[in-house]
């Protein structure tokens, strides 16, 4: 943990102010373990460099995560993330230059590590699951302006109005106990000048085939695959997966929501079996993405979305990409900016 992070850490129920006691530091003065302590006298542990606030909230509801992180490690998908999510949500990278970004559900800190190398000042990456111990280690190793902390982002342990950068929560909110809480949370710990971007899943049943393919098609699979084993759901993903390289057929499952491959963009010289690969690759962890075993998936419609946006920013000014995140089918990566 950076001297840094410790102007910006606090309780993260009460926000009260935390005291470090019984530090012990690198050679760089980051403090390698310690006690975080309230005046009040509650606890929270450094561990390994990484502040962990999970002595009050229950990590099993992330342990899918933690594991499918491990495994697939999203640093391989950067170029979907340049052409979908930077392209359609910021423009371009120059959004992150000499920013302060907090990665909300950085996952396997892949995304936290593009920041950083992207000219971001200090990087925040917040996770409640254990893939921190383990792939965003891996990935964030050697970076000097990152943090970690362990923690539930609906209650982040960062002081109020202290963001004056990104506050950015893509396409993990709709896996919280609440998408609205989650959603004001963040948008607490954001300052006046600086912008929580996020995302979530619609719900796209409008039309009878949108109606059937989620509710007869999609939820009862969900039901059924969510429930089985780490393994058995790989499984499942990587059939459907080959199953998704065959013409027609594979864009019929595709439709039919079976398998979830996305959009792969190609790769300048790229050779058609790389291609493949990459295909095989998108599709397996969109796939088990799609159907793991994480407990929460929310799916909220437009309406319910704007609500909640007018609610942390009734100025309509203040939020951008409005018009394209209601496009359906939207923008791949697309998600909304609202400045405070």
């Amino acid at each position: 943990m950076t001297p840094y992070l410790l102007e910006l850490i606090c309780e993260p129920v009460t926000k009260a102010p935390l005291t470090l006691v019984d530090a012990t530091y690198d050679s760089l003065g980051n403090v390698i373990t310690g006690i975080l302590k309230t005046a009040e006298g509650k606890t929270y542990p450094i561990v390994d460099g990484i502040p962990r606030f999970v002595n009050f909230v229950s990590s099993r509801t992330v342990e899918s995560f933690g594991d499918e992180w491990n495994h697939f490690n999203f640093v391989d998908f950067k170029v979907n993330w340049l052409s979908h999510t930077v392209t359609n949500t910021f423009g371009s990278v120059d959004a992150f230059k000499d920013k302060l970004i907090v990665d909300a559900g950085g996952g396997s800190g892949s995304q936290s590590k593009w920041f950083a190398e992207l000219g971001a000042k200090h990087v925040i990456l917040l996770d409640l699951s254990h893939s921190v111990d383990d792939v965003v280690r891996r990935n964030l190793l050697g970076l000097k302006n990152v943090d970690v902390i362990q923690c539930s982002i609906d209650a982040p342990p960062l002081k109020s109005n202290s963001i004056d950068g990104i506050v950015y929560c893509h396409n993990v909110i709709q896996h919280t106990p609440s998408v609205q809480k989650t959603a004001k949370s963040l948008f607490d710990i954001v300052a006046v000048g600086g912008e929580f971007v996020f995302n979530c899943y619609s719900l796209n049943d409008h039309g009878a085939f949108r109606w059937v393919r989620f509710h007869l098609i999609y939820k009862p699979l969900r039901a059924l695959l969510s429930k089985r084993s780490f393994k058995t759901i790989m499984r499942y993903a990587q059939a459907v997966s080959v199953l998704r390289l065959v013409p027609i057929l594979g864009e019929i499952l595709e439709k039919l929501s079976v398998v979830v491959q996305g959009d792969v963009p190609p790769l300048q010289g790229e050779s058609w079996v790389s291609r493949i690969k990459r295909r095989y690759k998108n599709a397996c962890l969109n796939t088990f993405d799609c159907y793991g075993s994480h407990e929460y998936q929310h799916h909220l419609s437009d309406d319910e979305i704007r609500a909640l946006v007018k609610s942390m920013q009734p100025d309509e000014s203040r939020v951008v990409n409005s018009d394209t995140y209601y496009l359906r089918p939207p923008p791949i990566g697309c998600a909304l900016r609202v400045f405070k």
